[in-house]
């Protein structure tokens, strides 16, 4: 974005600064902690047996260089408009529109999915109309994002708190259940899933085969969605030039603590071949060893998992819609804020779409919809971090090209660790091909594909006809690339 490119006239509206730099990180778990991560991981576990820990390990890696590349271009080129903003001025308006509303798109499917995880939770909780439950859950959800930012980030930061708590009281369970502090089988070791004598490591590490971890790598993608929302609230936060990279970093650490040991003490005590969607596997863990009340208390915490996740979802979800009309990418009226600082506007517009989504999936197979969301959040999810990491590497090239050195940055990628986002963004790129080839996932590529595709198609001919905004508004406090960083040579 150049300096002739500044709007002629600037929309002054801007987000409430109410979120705490601690509040920031929690709202990125959030994001990520949801019913798939409780529901999901039980699926994953039985597909890929004990490599499933070496997926997630993989990801967690992916999601490092996705935070570190996000830090330095929330502190160093401060914008309102989310990861869109940065895609608009670093890979032009066409990809932007594309990553941008498909982001969008994702959520408002996978939001309405996770008030339908909700309602069946409740009902086996609280027998009762799964329907009522299902747009009761959507109705709370939206009087919560029409309040006060703040009201939102008390709100999310404690759910996550409790989810952290539980997924904690169950790394402390397991590990005394495999040390044999619980239970009458005393230390388990690695007799579990790695006993039998008459087959290879490789064969015990891999026993459906290493094609099933690479197809299934999109679903281990998904556990980790809703990371990227942490930026989505940087535009909403104190102190940001502190807090941001604090916050990126913290979430990726707390991320990797959260599911690799937790992961790893199931494959140490739970027979991956047991391993099943019908409830959650932590629950199931527990429960074979007879710590039942633990159990129960693992199966109400899905509840608040699928809560918390829509919650922070809705949220990312109207913040990226929000940025993409500050970026003049769409409609100018869904950039308009009320007395609270909240974008109201882009609220009830996300939410006409997520009722629909909604009725449409209480109508059809809640377990099939479910599951096709997922994989569709994947691609479409995904496709938003490679646009991040993609302009950070344009960031650095421009700067560099300007004759700065990056080590002047007031946040950035270490030295020694430059080469993880690119490595990172060409194994989610390779990740999002392997979607297609996935048993029935053909249809469900294609429909997200077109999510990403529609939208470029829209804006070119809306460009074409004159129907769209020429300027991109910066709030007061935002300058432009030009003006940041000036040439020195």
């Amino acid at each position: 974005m150049s300096n002739e490119n500044k709007p002629v006239e600037a929309e002054c509206q801007e987000l409430k600064r109410g979120i705490k730099g601690w509040q920031v990180a929690f709202i990125g778990l959030g994001g990520v902690i949801g019913s798939c991560y409780f529901l999901g991981v039980g699926v994953l576990v039985r597909d890929m047996g004990p490599a499933v820990l070496l997926a997630f390990a993989v990801v967690g890696l992916i999601v490092y260089g996705l935070m570190i590349a996000y830090a330095e271009l929330l502190v160093n080129l401060p914008r309102k408009g989310s990861f869109v903003a940065y895609t608009n001025e670093f890979l032009g308006e066409t990809l932007s529109v594309g990553m941008g509303w498909s982001f969008w798109f994702n959520w408002v499917c996978y939001v309405p999915s996770e008030a339908i995880a909700v309602s069946i939770v409740l009902n086996v909780l609280i027998p009762g109309n799964t329907m009522a439950y299902a747009i009761g859950a959507l109705a709370v959800l939206t009087i919560i994002n029409l309040t006060a930012v703040d009201i939102f980030a008390k709100i999310e930061s404690t759910l996550a708190i409790i989810k952290v708590c539980a997924i904690i009281s169950f790394i402390i369970a397991a590990f005394g259940i495999w040390v044999g502090l619980w239970g009458n089988e005393g230390f388990l070791g690695a007799s579990i899933n790695f006993g039998n004598d008459a087959l290879s490591f490789g064969q015990q590490l891999f026993p459906n085969g290493f094609t099933i971890v690479l197809v299934n790598m999109v679903i281990v993608l998904v556990t980790f969605q809703g990371t990227e929302i942490v930026g989505l609230a940087a535009a909403e936060a104190q102190d940001p030039d502190k807090s941001v990279p604090k916050a990126c970093k913290s979430v990726t650490y707390r991320i990797v603590v959260l599911y690799l040991i937790p992961i790893l003490l199931i494959l140490l005590i739970f027979p991956y071949g047991e391993a099943n969607i019908d409830g959650s596997i932590f629950s199931d863990t527990l429960a074979k060893y007879n710590l039942n009340f633990l159990a129960g208390l693992m199966s109400s915490v899905v509840l608040i998992a699928a809560f918390s996740c829509a919650n922070t979802g809705f949220y990312g979800t109207v913040r990226c819609m929000f940025g993409l009309s500050v970026e003049g990418l769409a409609p100018k009226f869904l950039s308009k804020l009320n007395k609270s600082s909240n974008p109201k506007n882009a609220v009830i517009f996300t939410l006409v779409f997520m009722w629909i989504v909604l009725m449409i999936g209480l109508l059809a197979s809640e377990s099939s919809i479910y599951e096709n969301l997922l994989s569709m959040s994947g691609f479409t999810g995904t496709l938003a971090w490679v646009g991040i990491i993609a302009s950070q590497l344009v960031f650095r090239k421009r700067i560099k090209a300007r004759g700065y050195d990056t080590k002047d940055l007031k946040a950035r990628v270490k030295p020694g660790q430059t080469w993880i986002p690119p490595v990172a963004m060409i194994a989610q790129l390779f990740c999002l091909v392997l979607l297609a080839f996935g048993e029935g996932q053909l249809p469900v590529f294609i429909l997200a594909c077109s999510a990403v595709v529609l939208p470029m198609i829209v804006r070119f001919i809306a460009k074409k006809t004159g129907h769209v905004r020429p300027l991109n508004a910066l709030g007061n406090d935002e300058k432009t690339f030009d003006e940041t960083f000036p040439p020195l040579k």
